[in-house]
């Protein structure tokens, strides 16, 4: 029962910690995203391979921090439910009989 509890306290606590990893991500993502498109800017037409390889970079950027923070950014908005519900509803169901005094070791007293 104390296991089933701690996975449930520790839901909240993850929620908020996906919420830092999606700001850490995209913000990465936003922080190349704009150090790249500056780069790109200052080339002059000759140099097209230069902006291919930073175009191409950005790609790489996006697919990685990009996607990483936007599924962190989804985990925190929806949360764990699926995963933890069945700790949730143990530790409800014990709980709940604790009150009504019908716990098997609360029986015998």
């Amino acid at each position: 029962m104390d296991k089933a509890r701690r996975i449930v306290a520790a839901q909240g606590k993850a929620r908020w910690i996906m919420l830092l990893y999606a700001a850490v991500f995209l913000g990465l993502s936003g922080f190349f995203t704009l150090a790249g498109i500056r780069r790109i800017e200052n080339l002059d037409g000759q140099h097209m391979t230069a902006g291919f390889v930073y175009g191409l970079a950005l790609a790489v950027v996006w697919t990685t921090f990009g996607v990483i923070g936007s599924l962190c950014l989804g985990k925190f908005v929806t949360g764990f439910g699926s995963e933890t519900r069945p700790q949730e509803l143990l530790v409800r169901y014990h709980d709940r009989l604790r009150d009504l005094g019908m716990l098997p070791d609360q029986q015998n007293r």
